[in-house]
C-alpha cells in the first residue's frame, strides 16, 4: 500500500510541476487566426494534481505511523485529499476570473526601450523631433526629454513612452547605459 501512496504523491508533484510551467489558461489558434481565441480553463489539471499529492502524502505518513487498517487510512486520505482538491479549484477559478486596475498592455508603453535616432534637437523649452524604423515602417515623431534631458541632433535615444497626443518621452541612451 505504500508503493501506490508514493506513486500517487510522486505523479501529483510531477502534474503540480506541469501546471506551474504551462499554465492552466490556454488558447488555441484556428488556421489563418492572427489572434488566439480564449479557452476555457482547464483547472482540473490542478484539481488532479493536489488530490493526488495529498492523497498520496496523507496515506504514507498513515502506513509510516498508524498503519493498522489500511481501509481506514485510505478513506481518511481520499477524504482530505478531496476537500484539499475543491479548495485548488476554487483557487484556480478565483484567479482566472481576476481583472486587473489597469491595463497591462497600455499602447503608451508599447515602444518602450525602443532605441532611436534624433533628427530635430530636443531642448528644456521645445520638443524635437525623434526617427525609427519598426517592421520596415520608417517614423518620425515629436519627442521630448525626460526630466528635462535635452538631446542633439544624430544622438541615440531610448523612448519611454509615447502619449495619446503622438510626443514621444525619451531619454539619452549613454544615461540608460550607465544604469545598465
Amino acid at each position: 500500500m505504500t508503493a501506490v501512496f508514493l506513486a500517487a504523491f510522486i505523479a501529483g508533484l510531477l502534474l503540480g510541476v506541469r501546471v506551474m510551467l504551462y499554465g492552466v489558461e490556454r488558447g488555441t489558434r484556428p488556421f489563418g487566426a492572427h489572434a488566439p481565441t480564449p479557452a476555457p480553463v482547464r483547472a482540473w489539471e490542478p484539481m488532479l494534481a493536489a488530490f493526488l499529492g495529498v492523497f498520496g502524502l496523507m496515506g504514507y505518513l498513515g502506513t509510516r505511523y498508524r498503519g493498522d487498517d489500511p481501509l481506514m487510512l485510505t478513506l481518511v486520505a481520499v477524504a482530505v485529499a478531496v476537500a484539499v482538491a475543491f479548495a485548488a479549484y476554487g483557487m484556480v477559478r478565483r484567479a482566472a476570473a481576476f481583472v486587473p486596475e489597469h491595463d497591462p498592455d497600455d499602447p503608451r508603453y508599447v515602444l518602450q526601450g525602443h532605441v532611436a535616432t534624433v533628427t530635430a534637437a530636443i531642448t528644456d523649452e521645445a520638443p524635437g523631433e525623434i526617427a525609427f524604423q519598426i517592421d520596415r515602417t520608417y517614423r518620425v515623431v515629436p519627442a521630448r526629454g525626460i526630466d528635462g534631458a535635452v538631446a542633439g541632433v544624430g544622438a541615440e535615444v531610448v523612448i519611454d513612452r509615447i502619449d495619446d497626443d503622438g510626443v514621444a518621452h525619451v531619454e539619452p541612451w549613454a544615461e540608460v547605459e550607465k544604469r545598465l
